[in-house]
Order: C-alpha cells, then structure tokens, then sequence
C-alpha cells in the first residue's frame, strides 16, 4: 500500500471535521500521555524495541500483564483500522500499519489523532467529549489533575472511569501525576497538590 492510497483509506475512517486541533489541547495532556503511554515516543518509529523488552521483562516478574509494548502509534491504527483481536498475525499487521502511519503523518499529527480517536470510558470517544463529560470543560482549559486523569484513561478507560469508579482513578490519575514529576514535567509539589484540584470549574 503506498503512502497516498494509506492516507485516503485512514482519512476516510476519521471524522476530522469533529477534531481539536493539536495546538487547542492543553500541553500537560500531551506530556501525560507520553510519560504514560510511551516515554520514547519522540525517539522511536513504529515499533520500540526496548519498550517491548521493558514491558516483557516487568510482566514476568510480576507474574501478570502490568504493562504493555504498544507504542501510540499502533494503537492508533488498532483503534482505526483493526479489531481488539489478539493474535500474531493481527499483531503483524498493525506493526505494518504503524510503520505506514509514521511514514505518512508527522509526531504531533499523530499524538493529535490519537487524542481525537481514543475511548475514554463513559461512553466518550476523543479529548473534546471526554472533556466536557467529566470537567464540563474544554481542552484547553484542563488544569494538571484533569490532565492526568485523561491521559489514564485509555489504558482502561471503564476500571479508570471517575464518575464511575472514583477510587481507582483516582489512583490511576495519582500514578500519571507521578510518572509526570519523574520524567521532569511538572515538580512534585504541584503532582502532591494537583489531586484537590480534580473537580475544580
């Protein structure tokens, strides 16, 4: 498939016109979703070697599946093109998938369609909706604990759900607060602070 014929089948799955642009997303979303759902995101393609051993190597020695090797990138063609399947050939396909996004779509683009297609629980799809259905708010306007509740959704957005789990996100949005302090983008001070702030207007 090249890269023209990509774009076209993508773009047509899409409903763009429904989008927040990238620059009407308040940063601190971006940044937590990066320190949580792909560190290395700017320094890897489609695929992150190390993130894939780093994540096999905590899952066996927890014995479970804490963390996965997805990079956004698949998951954004997972979420556009392919079913939640699990199987290897699904798993080849969307690497193939992924490699043709990051060949058609800049970083930010795709962190943008990422945010503009994602499932946020609560019968949410996209930064806009989920913003508004939890915070009564607008991208833009998110404070840091919003922020970080958001981008701990995705992972399991129904367990994660604030309204209608409000324990375990607020234990989800207190680890993405603390992935944020370690990876230097907001102190530890605001990360101790920001959970009184989750329900602010």
């Amino acid at each position: 498939m090249n890269v023209t014929d990509f774009k076209n089948q993508l773009e047509s799955r899409i409903h763009r016109d429904e989008f927040t642009a990238y620059k009407d997303i308040n940063p601190l979303v971006i940044k937590a979703l990066i320190d949580t759902e792909d560190k290395r995101f700017y320094e890897h393609g489609a695929l992150d070697i190390i993130g894939v051993i780093r994540a096999a190597i905590t899952n066996y020695m927890a014995g479970s599946t804490l963390e996965g090797g997805s990079t956004i990138s698949q998951q954004v063609v997972k979420n556009v093109f392919l079913s939640n399947e699990r199987t290897f050939t699904r798993k080849i396909e969307e690497l193939f998938l992924a490699v043709q996004l990051e060949r058609t779509y800049t970083k930010d683009e795709i962190l943008e369609m990422y945010l503009n297609t994602i499932y946020f629980g609560h019968g949410t799809y996209g930064i806009k909706e989920a913003s508004q259905t939890y915070f009564n708010k607008t991208p833009d306007t998110l404070n840091l604990a919003q922020c970080a509740m958001l981008a701990g959704l995705p992972q399991a957005p129904s367990a994660y759900d604030p309204i209608d789990n409000p324990e375990e996100g607020f234990k989800r949005m207190v680890l993405v607060l603390t992935l944020m302090s370690a990876a230097g983008d907001c102190t530890a001070a605001e990360a101790a602070v920001a959970p009184t702030m989750l329900w602010d207007k």
